[in-house]
């Protein structure tokens, strides 16, 4: 998938969010109360994770294998629309739930971000083999993006746990399960170091008794 076309998305998701975080920031300025500043923190929250992905598209190094596969296109379609689909808070939300919804998305932003920069050009959108990287959150997870993903999807619908927010959650994590799977088989191919790699370190949920020292640490 050609980067221009895809960071132009990004681009244009990240300019809707932050659009969103600003109106509610000046609604927070406007009426300071704990639960408008919250909803701006959420929104803000959630600029700050698209723009990193924006960004990293921007920079990612050219594909190996490219993908051709129809599933692998649904799957990253499923896996972006289902994200940026998630509501922002409603009036009635509860206070308590957008402390515990921010702080689980707090923290998996800062995985997420982690990651991303871990994964340096390394980056992708389809689950292609750009190179092979395990250092770093990649020595507890193979797939610390994607968990690190997951977690800001469960903040934010913890933050506003709607119908709709709980089925736009799923579908990330159905695309997200079939994602992995394509990129584990595309990683397999190219780099036959990667079998190990696989064999040592859990696919999405820290096990660290399961962990060992990584020989490898550069992105090939």
């Amino acid at each position: 998938m050609q980067r221009g076309p895809v960071g132009a998305l990004f681009a244009v998701f990240t300019l809707g969010t932050a659009v969103a975080a600003v109106r509610h920031g000046a609604d927070a300025v406007a009426d300071p109360t704990t639960h408008a500043w919250l909803v701006a923190g959420y929104w803000s929250l959630k600029t700050g994770v698209v723009a990193a992905f924006c960004w990293a598209v921007l920079r990612r190094s050219p594909s190996r294998r490219p993908a051709r596969e129809l599933v692998a296109f649904v799957a990253c379609t499923a896996a972006i629309l289902g994200g940026f689909a998630l509501r922002g808070p409603e009036a009635t939300a509860s206070t308590s739930m957008l402390i515990a919804g921010e702080v689980v998305t707090l923290l998996s932003c800062a995985f997420l971000l982690t990651s991303v920069l871990a994964l340096g050009t390394c980056f992708g959108v389809l689950p292609e083999a750009r190179g092979l990287v395990t250092r770093g959150p990649y020595g507890l997870v193979r797939h610390p993006v994607y968990l690190g993903e997951l977690g800001v999807c469960a903040g934010l619908a913890i933050g506003a746990p709607t119908v709709w927010n709980l089925s736009a959650a799923a579908v990330v994590l159905a695309a997200q399960l079939v994602r992995m799977r394509l990129e584990e088989r595309a990683l397999a191919r190219e780099f036959p170091e990667y079998a190990a790699y696989a064999a040592r370190t859990p696919r999405l949920l820290p096990l660290p008794f399961r962990l060992s020292p990584l020989e490898m640490s550069r992105c090939l």
